[in-house]
């Protein structure tokens, strides 16, 4: 197969699987549903087209739009124009959040399972290893305090400009 034809074959194929989440699972004759969903699957807003969904994945990815707009194989004028649209922007912002929830839950697993591997470095025979592990773990220890007591300070401020605001 060329990669030409390769490609419009997988297009195809990721458009009628977009066009199954947006229209979800068809009834049978019987009444019931083809499939159950799973709690995965996701409906995209009706009112998007099927290339504002496939776009939407590469958009939400990319660091910049012109690269997301290459990536997803889009002009950056039409990207701007489908930005006016609030579905289309609603979408795309839920899909960012989405994902930085994905990705920071990842980063807590992995930030508790570097704390059990220094917690046991620090029970190690070699007296260099433990050293370096008890350096760290205060420091990262020292770290945390200070970021929490700058949230406190943080949310004080903010509640202090939030009464102030409501005075005037």
């Amino acid at each position: 197969m060329s990669g030409k034809r390769h490609k419009q074959e997988r297009r195809k194929a990721v458009m009628s699987g977009i066009a199954q989440l947006q229209t979800g699972p068809q009834p049978t004759e019987s009444g019931t549903e083809e499939r159950e969903m799973s709690g995965n699957e996701r409906f995209f807003p009706e009112e998007l087209s099927d290339r504002q969904v496939t776009a939407l994945p590469y958009l939400a990815a990319a660091p910049t739009k012109q690269e997301g707009a290459r990536m997803a194989e889009i002009n950056v004028s039409t990207l701007r124009r489908w930005q006016q649209d609030p579905v289309f922007r609603d979408e795309l912002r839920r899909i960012r959040e989405e994902t930085a929830s994905l990705a920071f839950a990842e980063l807590n697993g992995l930030a508790l399972k570097s704390m059990s591997a220094l917690a046991g470095l620090i029970e190690d025979d070699n007296p260099r290893i433990r050293a370096q592990a008890v350096r760290i773990a205060l420091s990262t220890c020292a770290r945390h305090g200070e970021t929490a007591r700058n949230t406190r300070r943080l949310n004080q401020l903010q509640k202090t400009l939030t009464l102030l605001k409501n005075v005037k």
